[in-house]
């Protein structure tokens, strides 16, 4: 029984790490290095000479030795919860709220939320303590000043194109920046 309930835990933590380690390598290192999107076919190497099933490999060591070292230093499960909790909301909630609700938040502004957030929420719970609700409280008001300031300081966001359209720009209509109007076609 007790064999069942560890390979159980293992190979959900094994899920979980190796989907982190992809979302982190394929998704966010990429784009740091400024890695083209379109990867080769041959040999899992994109155009910039990056190994991918390599690169997942060394994140998966990172996050893993993160892991191990966050569960030595929490307590107990509540507090680990917590922290899940504290960092989930503080720093995720106004960015995902802002793009479902808000047209005029960018992609800028959210990283920028999830980054104020995460880390006000890591501080004020290292000067509250773990469980103390006001790095909650404090991560969000952080959080959205950012997501804000941030959203109008950049440009908008180009829209996508509209529903039944080839999903090409050129098949969105043309407008003017500002007036909404039709821009002149060039030809």
């Amino acid at each position: 029984m007790l064999a069942a309930a560890l390979a159980a835990v293992m190979s959900t933590s094994s899920g979980a790490l190796i989907a982190c380690a992809t979302v982190a390598n394929n998704d966010i290192w990429s784009r740091l290095r400024g890695a083209a999107k379109d990867r080769d076919d041959e040999g899992g190497h994109d155009e910039g000479g990056h190994d991918e099933v390599r690169g997942n490999r060394v994140f998966i060591l990172v996050m893993g030795i993160g892991v191990i070292v966050t569960a030595i230093a929490l307590n107990n499960v509540v507090e680990a919860l917590t922290v899940a909790y504290n960092l989930l909301v503080g720093g995720l909630l106004v960015p995902i709220l802002g793009g479902l609700l808000w047209k005029r938040g960018t992609a800028q502004g959210a990283l920028a939320s999830v980054i104020v957030g995460g880390l006000a929420v890591v501080g004020l719970m290292a000067t509250y303590g773990i469980l103390a609700n006001e790095p909650v409280y404090y991560g969000l008001l952080l959080s959205l000043a950012a997501y804000v300031s941030v959203s109008l300081a950049t440009p908008p966001t180009r829209p996508c194109s509209p529903p039944g359209g080839t999903g090409s720009p050129a098949a969105a209509p043309r407008t003017g920046v500002r007036t909404g109007r039709r821009a002149p076609v060039e030809s």
